[in-house]
């Protein structure tokens, strides 16, 4: 039966393998690379996006028949929701899927290292700054680059409490 949907057993078990595999590298990756790297605000995240996605159908589909890809995509689906229950219930499991929100700015001063370790730019910076609609950089509280790879602003004057704060990594400076 299977083989007139156009895939074998062997086939569909290959299927499955390379899904698991490809969720895996892609987890690892992001964890590697950082947030910024599922970011759309650039053409090139944009492009890196676009290629990502061709890459891991191409892998995962290697010869293309309607069965194949609709057992990668509910192999894709299963992971992602299994992923999903266990990083919502058990906290060791969030922190190895989960990027940490990364202080960029604080109190107007921009940390270099952090900037480093996320590969953001200052340009990005001052970008987010001007849609804030903050003009100076002194006039910064925090900056804080977001798990999906936005920033968030925030101004000297707005208050600041340590609970919306707890998972940013290095906020006790």
């Amino acid at each position: 039966m299977w083989s007139q949907l156009g895939m074998t057993w062997s086939q569909l078990w290959l299927t499955v393998v390379s899904a698991i595999g490809v969720y895996a590298t892609i987890i690892t990756l992001s964890r590697i690379f950082g947030q910024r790297q599922f970011a759309t605000s650039t053409t090139y995240d944009l492009a890196f996006n676009f290629a990502m996605g061709s890459l891991i159908g191409r892998t995962l589909l290697v010869r293309v028949s309607l069965l194949n890809a609709v057992v990668a995509l509910c192999a894709m689906f299963l992971l992602h929701a299994g992923a999903t229950w266990w990083h919502h219930r058990y906290s060791a499991i969030h922190d190895i899927i989960q990027n940490r929100p990364v202080l960029l700015v604080v109190d107007g001063k921009v940390l270099d290292d952090a900037l480093r370790r996320t590969g953001t730019s200052r340009l990005e910076v001052n970008q987010a700054l001007r849609l804030a609609g903050i003009g100076a950089v002194e006039d910064v509280g925090a900056v804080i680059l977001e798990r999906n790879g936005q920033f968030s602003v925030f101004g000297t004057t707005q208050r600041r409490t340590d609970d919306v704060f707890d998972e940013v990594v290095d906020v006790r400076r």
